[in-house]
């Protein structure tokens, strides 16, 4: 029985794309309730060999999605494919609340809509301006750009799941800590789309960066 045909390992695990870690593991035990050898509710329903394929996929799906690296690579190719859009427009529009670690609980709502005003004051247009009008963009400006939008590390850890020191490394130019580029655009274009500002040209500016730090 071809289960899980054609569908995603969100799908799989049937949970939104923004879904956090313990409700990803919360979402794999329940499957396994379901599809493992003592389930009374499908024991019935398929062979040794279907319910083997049915649970190795799975675990294929949990362990790429509580993985912070596979995931994101996992939400490229969903991408780029056109399978789902894992914007971080999408994921307000699904309104799900998000947690901030900020000693208080809000909601992604609130949150864009105050990220969305920012532009308007004259100070934060002009730097917006000034960074993306250069042909290289080095993780000190991004840095400037978030406090500019007053936005903590851990708002953006907990909208994109990029880890704190991840989104350190990206902002302190540690090069020799950054991920692999295949996780690295795609961190930066969550990061980006998190301010609500290009994604593209924070990725090309952010890659020349490094490119010229390293030909030094």
């Amino acid at each position: 029985m071809k289960k899980f045909d054609g569908l995603n390992y969100y799908e799989i695990l049937k949970i939104p794309t923004n879904s956090l870690s313990f409700e990803i593991k919360r979402a794999y035990r329940d499957a396994l309730s379901i599809y493992d050898d003592d389930s009374p509710v499908t024991y019935s329903l398929f062979s040794n060999e279907e319910r083997d394929n049915i649970l190795k996929t799975i675990k294929e799906a949990f362990l790429t999605l509580i993985d912070e690296h596979k995931r994101a690579a996992y939400d490229t190719i969903l991408t780029d494919s056109g399978q789902v859009d894992l914007s971080i427009t999408s994921m307000i529009n699904q309104k799900k609340p998000v947690p901030f670690y900020t000693g208080n609980m809000t909601n992604i709502d609130n949150f864009a809509e105050r990220v969305r005003k920012k532009p308007r004051e004259k100070e934060v247009e002009k730097l917006l301006n000034e960074t993306l009008s250069k042909d290289s963009i080095s993780g000190d400006a991004l840095r400037k750009l978030r406090e500019a939008f007053e936005v903590e590390i851990s708002e953006i850890n907990a909208i994109t799941r990029i880890s704190v020191s991840v989104i350190k490394s990206m902002e302190e130019n540690r090069i020799e800590n950054l991920p692999p580029d295949l996780y690295l655009k795609n961190f930066l274009k969550l990061y980006a789309e998190t301010l609500q500002i290009d994604p593209q040209r924070i990725i090309d500016g952010y890659l020349k960066n490094i490119s010229l730090a390293q030909k030094e």
